[in-house]
């Protein structure tokens, strides 16, 4: 099944609340060990429902072992596998924390001031997917804090699918959709007493439920054996609970993302 590019599982890695861990669908392993490297950068929100975008670096480093073991910035440290076209992973990563103030590079703002600080936290990632005729894939996977567990769980349902591919060039889209456990959406939507004290943002609870979803485009131009150029644009949009929170002051955002990577 054809993988998202390197800039676009990296952007969505970095605005999802609680994911740094692996690929919607596992990749297959190719009979090979492969290595990437690709430096680039993104602009994304502040932080999931902020109205003020910030241009970020992209740091890629992927390993592919032949065997299904992966090592990666993108991906976390696993292993994925795949029985027919059904294809299984597991892997170990980190999802970044939020703060309550800007510090430029950071995931933050300054609108968040006074709602506190959302610890980092080690995931645990399992996902399942499968490819049908054509190249197009579904998957689904879930994303489980092993530290800061006051940060709740997350769970997604993706599809990606092929648009145009050639030698030099490749074109897909994708479309995800995430789902917040009660804890991890009012760590991050919620406001609670003390918290609206503190901020100046009205008391809010949270239940349960789809929290935001992803759609956009992905396209790699290839220069030769090595090299080649990654992007990826899209959007991202808040549902439910999400959407409704007063920490949510732009519901919908675009995404952006480039690298240039070497593989060998």
């Amino acid at each position: 099944m054809p993988r998202l590019s390197a800039a676009a599982i990296a952007l969505l890695c970095a605005l999802a609340p609680a994911v740094h861990a692996q690929k919607m669908v596992a990749a297959t392993p190719a009979g090979e060990s492969t290595m990437t490297v690709g430096l680039g950068v993104a602009v994304v929100p502040e932080y999931l429902g902020g109205d003020k975008r910030r241009a970020v670096p992209v740091i890629v480093a992927d390993y592919q072992h032949a065997s299904g073991f992966f090592a990666s910035t993108v991906s976390g440290i696993g292993y994925n596998t795949k029985v027919g076209q059904v294809s299984l992973s597991g892997a170990l990563g980190v999802a970044g924390s939020r703060g309550e103030r800007d510090h430029g590079l950071s995931r933050g703002s300054d609108a968040l001031k006074g709602m506190g600080e959302i610890k980092a936290s080690a995931i645990g990632a399992f996902g399942v997917g499968y490819e049908f005729d054509g190249g197009i894939g579904v998957g689904m996977r879930a994303m489980m804090a092993l530290s800061h567990r006051e940060r709740g769980n997350t769970y997604e349902l993706g599809a990606q699918a092929p648009l145009f591919k050639n030698d030099a060039y490749q074109l897909g889209m994708f479309a995800s959709a995430t789902y917040s456990d009660k804890k991890n959406m009012q760590a991050f939507y919620g406001v609670t007493a003390a918290q609206s004290l503190t901020s100046g943002y009205k008391s809010y609870t949270t239940k349960a439920g789809f929290s935001h979803v992803n759609l956009g485009l992905n396209a790699q131009r290839k220069f030769g054996k090595h090299w080649s150029v990654n992007s990826m644009v899209g959007v991202v949009s808040l549902l439910g609970d999400a959407a409704d929170s007063p920490l949510a002051k732009r519901k919908t955002s675009p995404l952006l993302a480039v690298t240039v990577n070497y593989a060998f």
